[in-house]
């Protein structure tokens, strides 16, 4: 197997289909094709090869694709680099993957014995003509992690992988061949680039937008360009919930509308249906797995609190530290397996309450099985807060902050104590006015008294990531001192 060759019976079969469409430029799929072989010849004449890493520090562009497409030909392993990385960090990324060849956009070109090119460079050599290679259990790609909890790291993911991951996805109706599917999520993080690349693999228009947009521009631009599915991160779709509707969803048409990289509130899942789109497919995936459950609110119901059913060919089971099946509704470790799940980790070291074990991917998550059989998450294991012997899960602390009207968003986090091991420690955005004495009143009707928040903190904002998963690591970096 070797995903270039999807796009290579694509541009034979549909050669005359739209693959990308940009405000700049579009490229059928025999054209896109071209582009690619293109590249790949410059590649091989830079003595590019099975399993040499290319760098591809680009923009979100269809030249960007073409460069990874071609990699993938050559049997080469890509490495994306956020464009946006400074200096320093990028010379430490080449340092420790050695790519023979970097593409970039710009003029940051760190000293490292690599070779940098441009793909408008590469797009003027001769094509290259030879088949493709065949790699489909060898690493295809390494995944630079948005992160969390530190530096990132690199999941290794084959062809087979992202193969079975776009089949995951289109079974669970994130995109199909008819669509034309926007790509609103950035290519250096694999949400993005997997969902651009699953466009591609089932015969989809891509259509891509800028990186930089208020939400109103891309609400008219789905509306204007006949756009039929997309997919946003949580963050940026309740942005789209603020915004000012005329009697009906801001985009109507919209066949379906994802949200991934994080999670949705059952609030935000009945706000994004009644005032955004009114086909929601929300998702739970990790860099490591991709989609692992999905729910689709109009057949599971847009209150509903589960992560979802497990996605095709995705095995999904509780087990407790000892890795021993749980049942019932009992509360424990995710794990999962199945063709999608990457083929290892490497760089930094992950953390204890995640990895590869037994055969089974740990994403560090807590989580337990419904009545009705879909996973429901119960938050982060790093989040789990021990309080003076007592098991106190973040998220639930989370939620029933987020039920007060004057709250926006809610972070909790476990702090050091002296006499109780670990306190509990809540960082509220407000919408409105209330003070740390009515939220220590609304929790206590809404969770048991040794849950409730002791200590409160009133930021404007909270720390994100790339992807908008709130960075927690910062929120503790000041708590480096026990409370008093």
């Amino acid at each position: 197997m070797n995903l270039y060759a999807r796009l290579e019976i694509l541009a034979h079969c549909q050669p005359d289909k739209l693959a990308i469409e940009t405000a700049d430029r579009k490229l059928t799929y025999a054209e896109l094709d071209e582009v690619i072989r293109r590249i790949a010849g410059r590649l091989r004449a830079e003595g590019v090869g099975r399993g040499d890493v290319v760098g591809l520090r680009l923009r979100d562009t269809p030249e960007h694709l073409a460069a990874l497409f071609a990699c993938l030909k050559l049997g080469a392993v890509g490495l994306a680099i956020d464009w946006r990385t400074a200096k320093a960090e990028f010379l430490r990324i080449l340092d420790q993957f050695k790519p023979k060849v970097c593409f970039i956009d710009g003029n940051v070109r760190p000293e490292f014995d690599t070779v940098y090119l441009k793909t408008e460079e590469a797009e003027q050599s001769e094509p290259d003509t030879t088949p493709y290679v065949d790699v489909t259990d060898e690493p295809m790609m390494y995944n630079l992690t948005s992160g969390t909890t530190g530096l990132p790291k690199a999941m290794v993911v084959t062809h087979e992988n992202i193969y079975a991951r776009s089949m995951s996805r289109s079974m669970a109706g994130v995109v199909l061949p008819e669509d034309r599917y926007l790509a609103a999520l950035p290519f250096a993080y694999s949400a993005g680039r997997d969902h651009a690349c699953n466009a591609l693999l089932v015969g989809a228009t891509l259509v891509l937008f800028r990186a930089l947009y208020e939400p109103m521009e891309l609400v008219e631009f789905v509306n204007d360009n006949n756009v039929t599915a997309m997919a946003l991160s949580p963050n940026v779709t309740r942005s789209l919930t603020a915004l000012e509707t005329k009697g009906g969803p801001l985009m109507p048409k919209l066949r379906a509308f994802t949200s991934t990289t994080g999670k949705l509130q059952p609030e935000d899942r009945a706000a994004i249906r009644e005032r955004v789109a009114p086909h929601l497919i929300d998702y739970y995936g990790s860099t490591g797995t991709g989609i692992m459950a999905y729910i689709n609110t109009a057949e599971d119901g847009a209150t509903n609190t589960a992560a979802g059913r497990p996605a095709l060919g995705i095995e999904v089971q509780i087990v407790d530290d000892d890795g021993n099946v749980l049942s019932g509704e009992t509360v424990g470790n995710i794990r999962v397996r199945g063709p999608g799940i990457a083929l290892k980790a490497v760089g930094s070291v992950m953390s204890p309450t995640e990895g590869f074990r037994d055969g089974w991917y740990y994403p560090g998550d807590l989580g337990h099985f419904g009545t009705d059989g879909l996973l429901h998450l119960d938050g982060r294991i790093a989040d789990l807060i021990k309080r003076g012997g007592l098991m106190v899960y973040a998220q639930e602390v989370e939620q029933a902050l987020r039920r007060h009207p004057a709250v926006a968003d809610a972070a909790v986090v476990g702090v050091p104590s002296e006499k109780l091991g670990q306190e509990v420690a809540a960082f509220v955005v407000r919408k409105g006015d209330v003070d740390a004495k009515e939220l220590v009143r609304h929790c206590r009707g809404e969770i048991a008294p040794f849950k409730v928040p002791t200590i409160f903190e009133f930021p404007d904002d909270l720390p994100r990531n790339t992807n908008g998963k709130v960075v927690k690591a910062k929120l503790l970096e000041q708590f480096e001192k026990e409370p008093s």
